[in-house]
């Protein structure tokens, strides 16, 4: 094939059959497409040989003809008269703990068409992956949450189709990335033995699937894409960032720090990567927060106090109805900028903004008059515990990985922060709070959702898609649990910014 993409339409002028040539229309598909199968195998899905024969004659022997990658052959998905034919569409997913992110895409142009994001509705099984595991181990457990996750997909599918004005019919490839865990609950692997020393997951690796047999309702001969995982704790969504991001193509050092719910961080360059996971990262994606949410319409996204005033941003400019994973690092750096908090991260009564709550004090950021929801919007005490115990997880985990390389923060070129956070992020509250590092600037860069675009890349390119696999290959991942100075690291960081504050000498 020509063209570099991972799903291609061509259109063929295939020979009629005559009563000296009575070969099958399969037969003379076949020889139609040989020059341009790369000497693979070409493979036929039912659905497209059941089109076949139809298309060829309303064709008048004139077809047009989808075909995908599946990696050892060509795998034949749709075949329609050559004016009939649907356009290429494809589907890109980020398949996260807490949220869904999708993408509609033209295959030939690369045009995103449409976007939406949606809450995993396996939330009802437990905020967390652990959670989910512990839940999948119950009677019925492993389908309530397989069919949850098909659920939220499906819905994407239909809201993505309706709001370009196309039938999921017309989808002939999905690429997912997500971590090792979603991928085992998507699939209805036992992920069980993940949690359990030495965890260990059923696949990193996952065959090419149709979308029939998944469960997902698109085109039936579709084929399922599932980015590869380095581990149980070091998924395919690390692997799409570090696609998307060219890491492992760069001779200068770089660290990408996906803020999610599992806090991966990654260190490398085009010799090493080296990767950990803490459990980390899913507050600051709202969970377990009374107001935390995902960068939807209405969550407050900018906070500010000047002039012991304090004012805040929403996503599109709505009424408030929570806040989300932006909001809540520029929420922590100001108020220990303003001294609404300590260094330990205790809320300060005496301020105007601060009162005693029901259960705990609390900072209120928008009054009840200014809401969508009528009601007080606060981050409470627990709440900003748990976004210090996340942000020193990152933190220390991205010192784990340095002193196992031999070198520290100044031997970086750039650190990526990716994350589903609102209209942008801001660098210095997110230094400010220890979350991190305080070096120049112009190295730490805000990329969005680098599992979303490393998903969409592999959709768009046979190269990047084959690329994937030896990413995953080269990561080496260490387990923070067995890493000595992994609990001094991390208790360090429980303060705001650090305890060793020579570490922060712009915050001093």
């Amino acid at each position: 094939m020509k063209s570099d993409r991972l799903v291609q339409q061509v259109q063929l002028a295939v020979s009629p059959p005559s009563l000296n040539d009575t070969a099958s229309d399969w037969e003379r598909l076949q020889k139609a497409l040989l020059p341009l199968t790369d000497g693979r195998p070409l493979q036929a899905s039912l659905a497209s040989l059941q089109d076949l024969g139809p298309a060829l004659r309303h064709g008048n022997w004139q077809v047009t003809v989808t075909l995908a990658d599946a990696n050892e052959a060509w795998r034949l998905v749709r075949v329609n008269p050559a004016r009939q034919a649907p356009p290429g569409l494809g589907l890109a997913i980020d398949l996260g703990t807490t949220t869904v992110v999708a993408e509609l895409v033209e295959m030939q142009t690369g045009q995103v068409l449409a976007a939406r994001m949606a809450y995993n509705s396996q939330r009802q099984f437990g905020s967390d992956v652990t959670a989910r595991m512990m839940a999948a181990e119950k009677p019925g457990g492993l389908a309530g949450l397989r069919q949850a996750i098909l659920q939220t997909m499906n819905e994407l599918v239909a809201g993505l189709c309706a709001d370009a004005g196309f039938t999921p019919d017309e989808i002939a490839a999905i690429v997912v990335a997500g971590n090792t865990i979603m991928m085992h609950l998507l699939l209805g692997f036992d992920p069980s033995s993940i949690r359990r020393d030495p965890y260990v997951p059923a696949a990193t690796l996952f065959p090419i699937f149709t979308a029939l047999e998944i469960g997902l309702q698109v085109h039936p001969a579709a084929l399922l894409y599932l980015f590869p995982a380095a581990s149980g704790y070091v998924g395919g969504d690390v692997t799409a960032g570090v696609l998307a991001t060219g890491i492992a193509e760069r001779e200068a050092f770089s660290i990408l720090v996906d803020i999610g719910t599992n806090g991966e961080t990654v260190l490398g360059n085009n010799d090493f990567l080296m990767a950990c996971s803490g459990s980390a990262g899913s507050a600051f994606e709202g969970c377990g927060l009374e107001w935390g949410m995902a960068a939807q319409a209405g969550a407050i996204d900018r906070v500010r106090i000047e002039a012991n005033h304090l004012s805040y941003q929403t996503v599109d400019g709505e009424p408030a109805r929570g806040i989300c994973g932006s909001g809540l690092i520029e929420a922590l750096g100001a108020f220990l900028q303003a001294d609404l908090i300590n260094r330990h991260g205790k809320v300060n009564l005496s301020s105007p903004y601060a009162r005693s709550g029901e259960t705990h004090p609390e900072i209120v950021l928008a009054p009840a008059v200014e809401t969508a929801v009528g009601r007080d919007i606060a981050l409470r005490q627990a709440d900003i515990e748990n976004l210090i115990r996340d942000k020193a997880a990152l933190y220390a985990g991205s010192r784990i990985l340095l002193a196992n390389a031999g070198l520290t923060f100044d031997d970086v070129a750039e650190i990526m922060i990716a994350g589903n956070f609102g209209q942008s992020l801001e660098i210095e509250q997110a230094v400010r709070i220890g979350l991190l590092p305080d070096i120049p600037r112009e190295k730490i860069r805000f990329i969005g959702n680098s599992s979303l675009a490393g998903a969409r890349a592999a959709l768009l390119s046979r190269q990047a898609w084959h690329h994937t696999h030896e990413i995953a290959a080269s990561i080496t991942c260490l387990e923070l649990t067995t890493e000595p100075r992994y609990f001094e690291e991390y208790t360090a960081a429980l303060f705001l910014p650090h305890t060793d504050l020579s570490l922060f000498p712009s915050v001093q």
